[in-house]
């Protein structure tokens, strides 16, 4: 014959069970693979800018939900660059434990304004924007009035420096010197510019006394002139 107590205990083990495996709120986040997708939503990489033509510094992270907002996984997502050129890798992802799914994303060279389109199932989808920095001036860092022998190298390389907005370095940009006075030559005459933005060359005077100016040109911005004595 069962006691009292084992009996009691044995109803209370069986309304706890009842009431956990019922209750909403502790029930597993994640829905099963099976469930609808009814929203795609941005975890992170949303906003961010970069160079144009270049990735993006962090990867877009993106989760699949369904109506009760449960992440779910397995699910197939395409990813389609909407506008502003560039590419996106990879095209195709499927959803992780965490409903997530990750891709790289490079940026166009053309336009400033990017977007990136993710759908599931051909029908529920979200925008990603981002926004592509150009270069806007060329600097000089180093090298500007120096003065030296005629037909000799200058004792400091002219460094010049492509720049965008606040400064940033614009990496990869071809920029080309040129005597535009005195004569001379330059060594290289071109190159593209290092993770600095930067490109250096050694400039020889003419073989005249007096004045000698070289011309930085970088693509579309504005020329910038370098000075320099020469002395006999």
């Amino acid at each position: 014959m069962l006691s009292v107590r084992s009996t009691f205990g044995s109803l209370l083990v069986l309304a706890s069970t009842v009431f956990l495996g019922g209750c909403p709120l502790l029930s597993k986040s994640t829905a099963s693979s099976t469930s609808s997708p009814a929203t795609l939503t941005v975890v992170q990489g949303n906003g961010q800018s970069a160079q144009a033509g270049r990735a993006l510094p962090a990867p877009v992270v993106l989760r699949v939900l369904d109506d009760n907002g449960r992440a779910i996984a397995k699910q197939v997502a395409t990813l389609v660059v909407a506008s502003g050129g560039g590419s996106v890798s990879p095209a195709t992802v499927v959803s992780d434990s965490s409903g997530e799914f990750k891709l790289n994303w490079t940026l166009g060279s053309v336009n400033p304004v990017q977007t990136l389109l993710a759908t599931v199932n051909g029908s529920i989808g979200v925008n990603v924007g981002a926004t592509a920095i150009f270069p806007t001036q060329i600097v000089l860092a180093q090298g500007q009035l120096q003065t030296g022998k005629v037909s000799a190298v200058l004792k400091n390389d002219i460094v010049v420096r492509v720049v965008g907005p606040a400064n940033q370095p614009m990496i990869g940009v071809a920029v080309t010197f040129s005597v535009a006075e005195g004569g001379g030559g330059i060594t290289p005459q071109s190159g593209v510019t290092n993770s600095l933005g930067e490109f250096a060359t050694k400039w020889s005077l003419g073989a005249s006394a007096g004045s000698n100016t070289l011309v930085v040109t970088a693509g579309d911005l504005p020329m910038f002139y370098v000075k320099a004595i020469a002395t006999p």
